[in-house]
């Protein structure tokens, strides 16, 4: 075989792409060393609640960070910052009477971090404060300026774009018509400049420098805090609010900091949350902080609501969108008990019946769970497509509801598969519960009725069958489910 016949091998088996928003394209996953992934993830500004937005945000990363570690195996440091410098926590304080803005961020903070507590989101690698950073801001900058890269201007200190442009690549980010180049008037050498150093205000917080008090911009806070912990990061993420220009900020000073023509390798952006069609906004009073959607739901519902939208698409929040969350979960949640039961109370002769322990190229209830862990497999490949993937659980959870043959090992090992998806995915609930704190009761009761009501069939014994369904309506307000199925009866506790 000549050369120029050889072609390259295709593989066998699909490979994790994330749709980057550098190239705006599904670009294959590449770690930079080995399996280690470094990863620095913008968190709040720590002037007010968290709201549905940052859930959706929150959620949504720690989703992807668990498919990382737990189903690829990856070992990642999950860095967030925390901005407790900003003009609009002065402007809180202001508001509140608050003389040291620490009060505010401080409490703040804490807030945020109970809320991600409550909805399941691990906590982060590390978390870095501005106010810590102070000195390492100031030395960043000076570097820049050393390199060029920066101007002072009537005590505030400028990035000069301008020279960026010579010899790195710009914009990435930047949306149509967003930059105007014209001349300005201002202290600025061009309008698209950006302040690094920003000159001290009356009645403001500030910072020494060599340029005198002030305080750092919002942009280099983050250039700052990535690069001393991680340097050259695998993923940076947030809102896509933030893409510009923000984001767009710090790849420019990281990269003429670092003097790296490509700091960042992959941007994840989550998509805009709107609610009645319009972007969520206290002006339009549609802001819903993440306490008040705790009042309404649980943890598990409102991670279910962010699992069946990608995680890079706009999506819209309503009362209908929140109550399907509720019946996919519940849907899962209800099969989980469910199977586990059906495996608990599988009869003698079945559990024994070689042919029913027996697995074959020909099973089909080992054929559709194959089936579905491969469809899952492609979907979270595909830029951690969980649509797709809670849409191919449910399917297999439909033909499982369906069938009553199925063997309880064959069982036993579709159970086995839902529960280590639904961990990866963050949906957790408590084994204790799942199996039932008053099994043996409960049972006792179920296979009591049951008889009863196989022997009120027989006799078309209408009252006793109207006591049957009595003690079925009862035990579900008291959170037992009884299913009859033929004749057969199964309970299990609503999870």
């Amino acid at each position: 075989m000549s050369e120029k016949e050889w072609k390259q091998p295709i593989p066998d088996k699909p490979v994790l792409k994330f749709f980057n928003s550098i190239t705006k394209r599904k670009d294959e996953f590449i770690a930079k060393k080995d399996n280690k992934i470094k990863w620095y993830a913008c968190g709040p500004t720590v002037y007010d609640s968290a709201h549905i937005g940052h859930a959706r945000t929150y959620i949504s990363f720690d989703i992807i960070r668990s498919v990382l570690e737990n189903y690829f195996g990856y070992d990642v440091n999950y860095t967030m910052n925390i901005t407790d410098i900003d003009d609009k926590i002065i402007k809180k304080a202001n508001e509140e009477g608050v003389k040291d803005t620490r009060i505010i961020t401080k409490k703040y903070e804490h807030e945020f971090f109970e809320d991600l507590k409550a909805l399941n989101v691990k906590y982060p690698t590390f978390v870095t404060r501005v106010t810590d950073y102070l000195e390492k801001i100031n030395l960043f900058i000076e570097e820049l300026e050393s390199k060029g890269y920066a101007y002072e201007s009537n005590g505030s200190v400028y990035f000069d774009l301008q020279k960026y442009k010579t010899k790195f690549k710009y914009p990435i980010f930047v949306p149509a018509g967003a930059i105007d180049e014209s001349e300005t008037d201002t202290e600025k050498k061009n309008k698209t400049d950006f302040v690094l150093w920003k000159k001290a205000k009356e009645n403001e917080p500030s910072y020494p420098s060599k340029w005198g008090e002030g305080r750092p911009g919002w942009h280099i806070e983050c250039s700052v805090m990535a690069s001393d912990i991680l340097g050259e990061l695998d993923i940076h993420s947030g809102g896509i609010d933030l893409a510009f220009p923000h984001h767009e900020n710090e790849i420019i000073q990281s990269q003429s900091y670092l003097d790296c023509k490509q700091w960042v390798n992959y941007f994840l952006h989550t998509g805009h949350l709107h609610i009645q069609g319009c972007k969520m906004s206290k002006s339009l009073k549609n802001f819903i902080t993440i306490k008040d959607m705790l009042k309404d739901y649980t943890p598990r519902e409102i991670r279910m609501l962010f699992l069946i939208h990608n995680w890079n698409t706009d999506m819209e929040y309503s009362v209908d969108a929140m109550e399907y969350s509720k019946k996919v979960e519940q849907k899962i949640i209800n099969f989980i008990s469910t199977i586990e039961s059906r495996i608990k109370n599988y009869s003698d002769i079945l559990e024994h019946s070689f042919s029913r322990l027996v697995i074959t190229d020909n099973n089909e209830a080992m054929k559709v769970l194959e089936d579905t862990q491969s469809q899952i497999h492609v979907s979270l490949c595909n830029n951690i497509d969980t649509q797709k993937s809670i849409n191919a659980l449910l399917e297999l959870i439909n033909f499982v509801n369906k069938r009553s043959d199925i063997a309880k090992n064959e069982l036993i090992l579709i159970s086995e598969y839902v529960k280590k998806l639904l961990k990866v995915f963050g949906i957790v609930f408590s084994e204790e519960k799942l199996k039932g704190s008053d099994t043996k009761l409960s049972e006792l009761l179920c296979n009591f009725r049951n008889e009863v009501r196989l022997i009120a069939k027989k006799n078309k014994n209408l009252d006793l069958l109207k006591l049957c369904d009595e003690v079925r309506n009862n035990l579900k307000e008291m959170n037992f489910i009884i299913e009859d199925d033929g004749t057969k009866s199964i309970i299990r506790e609503k999870l």
